[in-house]
């Protein structure tokens, strides 16, 4: 499959951009998430996370594949709509899955400032302004800077997460509590870090970036996956040895750092920071594809579109981090649903499955939109 993109990735670029999209908003909440659970349901959790991704993401980039690297919203136009209505569910498409990442951004924007607010002690509008403007300027610089940015900062917070480690085991640790199991606590845990390792539009990028190298796709949605999770299990079980009291902050590592010492507390929040900007950058690359393709205009103005109104989202709207992540958490697994229909549909007529294989069977569809309900309800239901 011929497919046109902006830039060229490597293996490890667009390894990078699935980490990067993964690691960001959702791994942050996770601790927060972890305490009302047990470590064993929390491991386990992950494990669950990472076999459904892989495989959610495999289908993904198929589906993108065989429709030329397009964004999802072209992939659904392409393979799912027909008729005289084919424009209008297109556009109706566009307006709930281009929300659904809005909210996301919405959020993420809300995180970053959150963290600029505690060093510079500003406005919290001024800080949210701030951190929109320093984390698009990667953005507009395009595909390949993020690729680039990506790939660097990745490697940084792998640095951060094992010097943050080591400190934690060098001061006294708490031991882990066996919270009681609760249904509502363990579907809230699920939902959390299956949206914590996802990464739709990273996964697309990489189709792209890869130029439909089936073989270099492959390779970085397994092993993009793999270190995500280990991320999520280092953070959250250094954060719940290292907090000696109950966690009061939404940005959990933020707290960890504080408790051993003024060098981890920098170094926690340069982690929360550059976690939050890999996702904003990912994300916000995404929407500026998802409008160019529907609308067909400038690149740079594109961005522009689709990210003012996260912005403005995020400073009149709602602003609990954990909430607006719960809320795109919802409306993301259930556009998958529609997703694995759609691959159906995409697979049967491609003849041919090069990049899912077996993966992409019905059993392992069924499997996904089963997924998708469940993380649907756990992000919706109150936390005991």
């Amino acid at each position: 499959m011929k497919i046109q993109s902006e830039a060229d990735f490597t293996v490890f670029e667009a390894t990078s951009m699935i980490v990067g999209h993964s690691i960001g908003t959702g791994i942050i909440a996770v601790p927060f998430l972890a305490t009302k659970n047990n470590l064993r349901d929390v491991v386990l959790m992950v494990i669950l996370a990472y076999f459904i991704n892989v495989v959610l993401h495999l289908i993904i980039a198929e589906l993108s594949y065989n429709n030329g690297g397009v964004q999802l919203v072209k992939s659904f136009e392409g393979e799912l709509f027909r008729g005289k209505a084919k424009k209008i569910f297109s556009w109706i498409m566009f307006t709930v899955y281009g929300l659904a990442i809005v909210v996301g951004v919405s959020g993420n924007i809300n995180g970053g400032a959150m963290i600029i607010w505690s060093w510079l002690d500003i406005p919290f509008s001024l800080a949210q302004i701030i951190y929109y403007v320093l984390a698009g300027i990667v953005v507009f610089m395009g595909m390949k800077a993020v690729g680039i940015a990506q790939k660097y900062t990745v490697s940084l917070l792998i640095v951060i997460v094992i010097a943050i480690s080591i400190g934690t085991f060098m001061k006294p640790m708490n031991a882990i509590g066996s919270s009681k199991v609760h249904i509502n606590n363990l579907l809230g845990l699920y939902s959390m870090v299956v949206f914590a390792t996802s990464a739709n539009q990273a996964v697309i990028q990489s189709v792209k970036g890869l130029k439909g190298n089936v073989k270099k796709i492959r390779t970085s949605i397994f092993l993009g996956f793999a270190i995500s999770s280990i991320f999520v299990l280092i953070v959250t079980i250094t954060v719940l040895l290292g907090v000696n009291n109950s966690l009061d902050k939404e940005l959990a590592y933020l707290q960890l750092g504080e408790n051993i010492g003024r060098w981890a507390a920098i170094l926690a929040g340069l982690f929360s920071l550059f976690a939050l900007l890999t996702t904003f950058w990912s994300n916000t690359l995404s929407l500026r594809d998802v409008v160019h393709e529907q609308i067909g205009i400038n690149n740079k103005v594109c961005w522009l579109l689709a990210t003012i109104p996260s912005l403005l989202f995020a400073i009149f709207g709602v602003n609990s981090f954990i909430i607006l992540t719960r809320i795109m958490s919802g409306v993301v697994v259930l556009v998958a649903v529609m997703l694995v229909f759609t691959y159906n549909r995409s697979r049967k007529k491609a003849g041919a499955s090069p990049i899912c294989g077996r993966f992409g069977k019905l059993v392992f569809q069924v499997i996904m939109v089963i997924s998708t309900i469940i993380c649907a309800v756990g992000a919706m239901i109150p936390l005991t």
